[in-house]
């Protein structure tokens, strides 16, 4: 990840909306970013390479001269990524990277690390920025590493693909180790081993994830009650599900309602000696008709996730990507 990434300018981690299509870039300057569609779909050229990413996938994209990211009209997309300054790549890691996959599925462990570090919000402060950059580092390593699992061809086992299957299929139905073990001839203590090896995670673990990211969608996409929801995704009661909801997405059911759910940056900056990342003024290109500032909750000297919009009356709800330095 050193490689790529030069660590001491710092990360920075945003999210953003796109309601009706868009664009960020393009980008003339050499840049590094781990992007993630969590909703729609986006369609990446970096360089002269061109690459889409669907819901629920990622991909790390290191341009030279020409970075962009557009988002199909007359769809809503919702995306997030971690940002940093490339590194001078050596020949011999830009052919291994080459070799990796372009792309690979969002796991809970990448997940997780991006969810931590959207949360941190957009402050300044030696030890926030010092957590900001492990986490930032951290992502980078994730994805690394589950792509070069990829890569090496590890070849999932059927039991654990059958118990994917069946937790996926009924993950609103009560489901033990034992009662999910039994239903495909293995030990809870076999099928533990190997589903942790493989999935990256043990098979209750990613049953509460399956739950909660229904319980997720049906929260921004349906008007059932809380109530109707927690026991529509398998949970035994509103209490518990609240409980996951805030556990896996930092925010409660009415939260997330409230806010569509996304989170809204930090109002608190410091002056410290370490920064953030913060992109050159001249990387995001000219501004044309159609360009959707971020919001009024963001700082006047933030710049965000340039959304060229087709209608200018279209909003979206953006994290900034820098704190200060940018005019």
């Amino acid at each position: 990840m050193h490689a790529i990434v030069d660590a001491q300018h710092g990360f920075a981690f945003g999210e953003a909306s796109y309601q009706s299509g868009g664009m960020f870039g393009p980008l003339t300057k050499s840049y590094v970013c781990l992007v993630m569609v969590h909703e729609g779909a986006a369609r990446i050229t970096c360089d002269d390479t061109v690459i889409r990413l669907e819901a629920g996938q990622c991909g790390i994209f290191r341009n030279e001269r020409f970075y962009l990211a557009e988002y199909e009209r007359g769809r809503r997309d919702r995306v997030s990524w971690c940002e940093a300054s490339p590194a001078i790549l050596p020949e011999s890691v830009a052919l291994r990277l080459r070799d990796l996959p372009t792309r690979i599925a969002i796991s809970e462990r990448i997940a997780a690390l991006q969810r931590f570090g959207l949360e941190l919000g957009t402050g300044s402060g030696t030890s926030l920025n010092m957590l900001r950059n492990a986490l930032g580092q951290s992502l980078f390593m994730a994805f690394f590493h589950e792509a070069h699992m990829l890569e090496a061809g590890l070849d999932v086992p059927r039991p654990v693909l059958l118990a994917k299957q069946h937790i996926d299929e009924n993950f609103q139905l009560p489901i033990s180790v034992g009662s999910l073990a039994h239903a495909i001839a293995m030990t809870p203590q076999h099928l533990i081993v190997l589903f942790r090896r493989y999935v990256g995670e043990t098979p209750i673990r990613y049953l509460w994830q399956k739950r909660a990211e229904h319980g997720h969608f049906l929260l921004l996409h349906t008007g059932l009650t809380i109530s109707d929801i927690a026991y529509r995704c398998g949970y035994k009661n509103p209490f518990h599900f609240s409980r996951q909801i805030k556990l896996h997405f930092g925010k409660s059911p009415r939260e997330v309602r409230l806010n569509r759910g996304f989170r809204m940056p930090a109002d608190k900056v410091e002056n410290a000696v370490d920064t953030v990342y913060q992109a050159e003024p001249e990387m995001w290109g000219a501004r044309s008709a159609g360009l959707v500032l971020p919001s009024a909750s963001c700082r006047d000297d933030a710049v965000g996730h340039a959304l060229l919009a087709p209608d200018l009356d279209q909003t979206a709800t953006v994290v900034p990507r820098s704190i200060s330095g940018i005019q």
